[in-house]
């Protein structure tokens, strides 16, 4: 509830009156704004009418800045980001849960400091999760993305310096660190074994999935399975033998972000055997794909292999058939060529036992 006070000051040449409205939340102001009037009526009236504005959430004028906890922050945050039209992920909202169970959540914002951000990640380090670097990374960024918006979306007085400030001692104590380059592809035997194991499980009674046709399609056009999932039969160009992806991820942003695949080898034909109950071409909850996928993965006993993997796969193919980065990057929807090299394309050792009798010296 929003309460106001009259203060009396007196200045050189007068005598003015200072109207402040506040608002506070378990001792925290949230709402703070004064304006200093000559006459004390008028002084009443402003603080009233500012009164009435706060508590019907009709106060459309700038206040001053406010404090509040980290926690509420971030509940606020979440509020505002999942009621438009870029929701948070799933990963953000885990990591925003994280957080809020550590003593920096009761903090004050205005007084948290790059040591209060060390001993956060000190402390997430010990408990019993005990997550790697590369998780206490991202972490830490989603605490510096609530803190870089939170005075032009919420006027709290703060901003990310804390976490800018702690950044040296969080790598020179190894709290955080980059995702490990990953490199694994499918091994000789693996896709076999794969296929003849979905095949398997899609005869299930029960399995509406077709397991097969969707590994298949994901290697085929290096997509991921939430862009396999979205396929729309109204996207499909038979002619030009095309499809358009909607809403590719993307850094900047995946609304918009659409794109046209060429359906290469047999993706057409895997496409046109599924029946037409949905708009979409794959209408199955990604989840529930990779999830089939780890259950199979886990009876044949193969180790360290993830569902988005084939994208890597079906990129580093698509490299060894000769075909250019630029190429290969027009299905894979990557802009920067150095993040489809780097990461996405993989060229095992024994590829080049072709070129082991070639003599590059000419003699």
């Amino acid at each position: 509830m929003a309460n106001y006070t009259i203060s009396k000051r007196q200045r050189k040449n007068a005598t003015v009156y200072c109207a402040r409205v506040r608002v506070k939340e378990n001792g925290v102001v949230t709402f703070s704004k004064s304006k200093t009037f000559i006459h004390k009526t008028a002084a009443i009236k402003w603080a009233k009418e500012t009164v009435y504005k706060v508590e019907h959430n009709t106060n459309n004028t700038p206040f001053e800045l406010i404090d509040c906890t980290l926690k509420t922050l971030i509940e606020k945050y979440q509020v505002k980001k999942n009621a438009s039209d870029r929701p948070l992920r799933r990963t953000a909202n885990y990591c925003f849960r994280q957080i809020c169970t550590f003593p920096i959540a009761d903090k004050l914002v205005t007084h948290i400091t790059s040591a209060d951000i060390v001993d956060f990640c000190r402390q997430r380090k010990e408990s019993q999760s005990a997550p790697s670097p590369q998780t206490l990374s991202i972490d830490v960024s989603c605490l510096r993305k609530v803190l870089r918006v939170a005075k032009s979306m919420f006027h709290v007085n703060v901003d990310e310096r804390p976490v800018i400030d702690a950044y040296p001692a969080l790598h020179d104590l190894k709290l955080i660190a980059r995702s490990a380059r990953r490199e694994r592809r499918l091994e000789q035997g693996e896709m076999q074994a794969l296929l003849t194991e979905l095949t398997n499980r899609s005869k299930h009674h029960c399995c509406i999935i077709p397991y097969v046709d969707i590994f298949r399609i994901s290697l085929l056009t290096c997509c991921r399975i939430s862009e396999v999932c979205n396929m729309r039969w109204d996207d499909l160009d038979r002619n030009s033998r095309t499809i358009l992806l909607r809403d590719r991820k993307n850094p900047n942003g995946s609304q918009g972000n659409n794109s046209k695949l060429p359906l290469l080898g047999e993706a057409l034909e895997i496409i046109d055997r599924q029946p037409k109950m949905d708009v979409k071409i794959f209408p199955y909850n990604p989840r529930s794909i990779t999830a089939g996928f780890r259950r199979t993965r886990k009876k044949l006993g193969i180790k360290d292999l993830r569902y988005h993997d084939l994208r890597r796969e079906g990129a580093s193919r698509l490299i060894q058939l000769g075909m250019s980065v630029e190429e290969a990057a027009r299905i894979t929807g990557h802009k920067d060529l150095n993040i489809l090299w780097q990461v996405y394309v993989v060229i095992n050792p024994d590829q080049f036992n072709r070129f082991r009798d070639v003599n590059i010296l000419g003699q």
